[in-house]
């Protein structure tokens, strides 16, 4: 009943690889979000989002402007910046390197299973491989649960 669900091919294939990833996304953004809990806070994280947001719009707005008024308050609150900038990278670097574990998925799991097949077709586009199936579907899903959890460029606070 089910058999075309656990095929190598359309659209069980395409179904397959589309749950992995929102699997993978949310789990991703979940530890993104433990990550700057633990490492940070949860609310310092979102005052230094805060800060670094007035910090780009104020420097984008002197650029524009050359005021060397503004130009100078940017000057003394760089230091500052720069600090923030290597405290929020932290968790960043964690989740990276916990992402390097999902090469195991594609290594043993995705490639053996699919290889070059078709697994998608994209109007317009045609045939896809589980590569080009798997990294917009990452990027969409990567996205979504960002938001949701609040962590990421662009997250809603």
């Amino acid at each position: 009943m089910l058999d075309w669900l656990f095929a190598p091919t359309a659209p069980g294939a395409t179904i397959i690889i589309l749950l992995i990833c929102v699997i993978i996304s949310c789990a991703n953004s979940l530890i993104n979000r433990l990550l700057i809990q633990r490492l940070i806070g949860w609310e310092e994280y979102k005052q230094m989002q805060r800060e670094m947001a007035e910090f780009r719009s104020l420097s984008s707005r002197a650029l524009r402007s050359k005021d060397p008024k503004i130009l100078k308050k940017l000057e003394r609150q760089r230091p500052r910046i720069s600090q923030m900038q290597r405290q929020m990278s932290k968790p960043q670097m964690a989740l990276m390197m916990i992402s390097f574990s999902y090469i195991v998925i594609w290594w043993f799991l995705l490639i053996p299973a699919y290889g070059a097949s078709n697994i998608a077709f994209i109007p317009g586009i045609g045939g896809v491989s589980v590569v080009l199936w798997y990294f917009p579907c990452s990027l969409f899903f990567g996205t979504i649960f960002s938001r949701i959890f609040g962590v990421g460029l662009g997250a809603t606070q």
